[in-house]
């Protein structure tokens, strides 16, 4: 099944991805817990993707706060990549 709302280029592609994959273990954790587990993983990835291409490393508030951001949208996990990859991007180092 096609994904409309999957981001076609990195960072925010890789972000969603690792989004969509800790989201499916929802079930297995409170909600406190998913929150945590799955703000965890998409800060691991964008801190690795940055520090590969020389791009800035996203705070974990700013996760937070973009996660926060895009709760409630239908597009969600896009809407949140996408942010994350504004900080990374727009914010460059340097």
């Amino acid at each position: 099944m096609r994904d409309i709302f999957r981001p076609h280029r990195n960072p925010a592609q890789l972000l969603y991805d690792v989004f969509q994959k800790e989201a499916k273990k929802r079930n297995e954790r409170s909600v406190e817990e998913w929150l945590e587990a799955e703000r965890q993983a998409v800060w691991r990835a964008a801190r690795n993707y940055a520090q590969q291409y020389g791009l800035r490393i996203p705070l974990m508030e700013e996760v937070k706060k973009t996660e926060q951001y895009a709760s409630g949208s239908v597009d969600y996990g896009a809407k949140w990549a996408y942010a994350i990859t504004e900080y990374m991007i727009l914010l460059k180092k340097g």
